[in-house]
């Protein structure tokens, strides 16, 4: 399709466009060839609802879909919209079907499904500008209502082209308007410029609130990957395939070597033959524990996984506001972790932890019936050997003969730890940490399986070790009377280079999950690297500008505005309201600087409402023609404003100034009743 053909059927030549050039114009109004108006206003509320189909029903997604498709298809072909009753029957359809499946109207449960809802409601009655124009409004509210579920720095480069749009579409749709989409683009880029430095002003310094505005009670769970508190064969290797970030570490200094990085969390200690669980005991930990050795100082960013565990290496030297340390030496927040959280922590990785007698009677539990081989072997081992720390390493040679570190082993029966140890032989990690504590409780020492994560990877753009999910892994911690609690991973008999050089490197070429598959290529991990660094960036010094940033921000600038933060907020505020008020009012006049324009747009705004728009290469009198024809009751009144017009414009005629003036003060057109179209007439003299 050429744009000449378009615009040469704008400029008079009346052969009748063909439909690729009746779709053009009406998609992106490149030229007023048929009377259809442009559609592109449809495109902003398309794009506002889209992010949320990752959280609406499909049903809901499937009916704004239709409910678009439809007002597309009747702006195209220049049909009329469905009548009043059907659209408050849709409206009222909205309603009852959000509070039936939501219950509620408020939140991101069911406030956000009824707003994008009722959009595209709106959609279906928008037959004027007015509605149009408010249609698009109401797009700016249900594109910022997408930081409800993602504020992520993708998310909001993409709801900014949305505003972006959505403004060029009401620049497009002002009276008088040019109907090319593209000088309006260009506009409305400009205006989201002009008020970026009032944007960044307010976000600096007007004071900032405790909690993010989006944190709204909604009672939903996210179900976010991540480790649980309990675990059975198959759980990690699962969670392995996954490389969502579960946290960030900064460093004072340089991060220990990745054999060291073992970052603690959920204590498992209960067992019934196949699952195990969190130690029953989860209240404040009471048994005595000291440190060993230099604390490290990190800083913690902890990606949201409702639940509340903070990942540690070894023992906190302090507790972090709003946390806790339960019973196994788990740091745990007192509220589940629903939003990205930096927390300061330090800690010691060589720690002496105590326990009390009901942790050591759990853990030497273990469910009767079960696992006969193992038991059978670890008795022996118990008569051949009395001391714990004997026993402890004829459980790690058993791992060296034999056994595979595999990704996929075997499905394992009724007794796991006999199937495992005497037939499959082949495991991830939380196969190994089970079946060694399963063979230290039948030896009669006490013992209990440790989840976290291992290692992470230093991300040198920006010097954060990066911990994923994909380096989740289980290890056991044995009781010995003059140790205490000692971490012991049998992954490291069968599998050293998981613990020193990580998932990939232990694992056979062919079971490398697609996640690490390709990251050995300089370029590729360069690229992800630059990428996470950029969205680290992101969430630290913009989602993480919390009081407390700013605050010490104020302070290193001035001490005295810590104590003025609202009324230098206040004070920007007001200062650029007044500047964007003054660059409005300047611009306005500068469009209308010529008394006979400012009348006689006047005029066509009051045709406008009814339908009656001036096209942007119209002339006056062609203006006219085009409208009488139409209309042919305004023909006098219409006629005798445009030849007013014409000499009070280009024959600078005075005496037709006032009279343009009268006449257009006399011209006040309405809508008829009985057509319910844009049939009015003027109220003569």
């Amino acid at each position: 399709m050429r744009l000449d053909k378009v615009l040469r059927h704008a400029s008079g030549d009346r052969r009748p466009p063909g439909r690729r050039q009746r779709l053009w114009a009406g998609l992106f109004g490149a030229a007023r060839c048929h009377p259809i108006p442009p559609v592109f206003w449809l495109l902003p509320p398309l794009l506002a609802g889209l992010p949320h189909a990752a959280h609406l029903p499909i049903w809901l997604t499937g009916v704004c879909a239709l409910l678009w498709l439809w007002r597309l298809l009747l702006a195209l072909t220049g049909r009329p919209l469905p009548g009043l009753w059907v659209r408050i029957v849709l409206a009222l359809a909205a309603v009852a079907v959000v509070l039936a499946q939501f219950g509620l109207f408020i939140g991101r449960t069911g406030g956000v499904p009824l707003l994008v809802l009722l959009l595209f409601v709106k959609l279906m009655e928008a037959d004027t500008w007015r509605h149009q124009r408010f249609a698009l409004m109401l797009s700016y509210f249900v594109a910022l209502s997408v930081f409800l579920h993602d504020q992520s720095l993708p998310m909001s480069l993409y709801l900014f082209a949305v505003a972006w749009l959505t403004t060029a579409a009401l620049a497009q749709l002002q009276p008088l308007a040019d109907a090319d989409i593209r000088p309006h683009l260009l506009t409305a880029g400009r205006l989201l410029l002009a008020g970026t430095p009032l944007a960044l002003a307010l976000f600096l310094f007007f004071p900032r609130l405790p909690a993010p505005l989006w944190l709204l009670p909604s009672g939903e769970q996210a179900g976010r990957t991540g480790l649980t508190d309990t675990m059975q064969p198959g759980d990690i290797s699962r969670l392995i395939l996954s490389d969502a970030i579960a946290f960030r570490a900064r460093f004072d200094g340089a991060p220990p070597e990745p054999a060291n990085l073992y970052w603690r969390g959920p204590v498992l200690a209960r067992f019934d033959g196949r699952t195990w669980r969190a130690m029953a005991q989860q209240g404040e930990m009471r048994v005595q524990a000291s440190g060993l050795g230099a604390a490290l100082r990190y800083v913690l960013t902890l990606e949201p996984h409702e639940r509340p565990w903070i990942f540690t290496l070894g023992l906190p030297a302090t507790l972090p506001p709003d946390t806790r340390l339960i019973a196994g030496m788990q740091l745990v927040s007192r509220r589940p972790l629903t939003q990205r959280r930096r927390i300061e922590l330090t800690s010691h990785p060589r720690y002496r932890l105590g326990a009390s007698d009901q942790e050591l009677a759990e853990a030497l539990d273990l469910p009767p019936g079960y696992n006969p081989a193992a038991r059978a072997l670890a008795q022996d081992w118990r008569r051949a050997e009395g001391d714990p720390r004997r026993l402890l390493e004829r459980g790690l040679a058993l791992f060296r003969r034999d056994f595979t570190y595999t990704l996929t082993p075997p499905p394992l029966g009724l007794n796991s730890v006999d199937d495992f140890l005497f037939s499959t032989r082949r495991g991830f990690c939380e196969h190994y940490a089970s079946a060694f504590v399963f063979l230290m409780r039948a030896a009669g020492v006490p013992a209990r399986v440790v989840t976290g994560y291992l290692g992470g990877e230093v991300n040198p753009v920006d010097g954060h070790l990066v911990v994923r999910q994909s380096d989740a892994h289980a290890w056991a911690e044995v009781w010995l009377p003059d140790a205490g609690w000692v971490q012991i991973d049998p992954t490291a008999s069968v599998a050293p280079a998981r613990v020193e050089r990580g998932l990939a490197a232990a694992l056979p070429s062919a079971e490398v999950p697609p996640v690490l598959a390709g990251l050995h290529r300089p370029w590729l991990r360069e690229l992800r690297q630059a990428w996470e660094a950029l969205n680290n960036g992101w969430n630290q010094w913009v989602l993480g500008y919390n009081l407390e940033r700013q605050l010490r921000l104020l302070s290193g600038l001035s001490p005295h505005l810590v104590a003025y933060a609202w009324q230098l907020s206040i004070a920007i505020l007001l200062a650029g309201l007044a500047v964007m008020a003054w660059l409005a009012w300047a611009g306005g006049r500068a469009r209308v600087r010529d008394p006979a324009a400012r009348i006689y747009a006047r005029f066509t705004a009051r045709l406008a409402r009814l339908g009656l728009e001036r096209m942007a290469s119209e002339g006056p009198l062609v203006f006219a023609e085009r409208v009488t024809q139409t209309r042919p009751d305004l023909a006098p009144a219409v006629g005798e404003i445009s030849a007013l017009y014409a000499r009070a414009r280009y024959a600078e005629d005075p005496t037709a100034l006032d009279a343009l003036a009268q006449a257009v003060r006399r011209f006040h057109p309405r809508r008829s009743i009985a057509s319910g179209t844009s049939d009015a007439r003027p109220v003569g003299r």
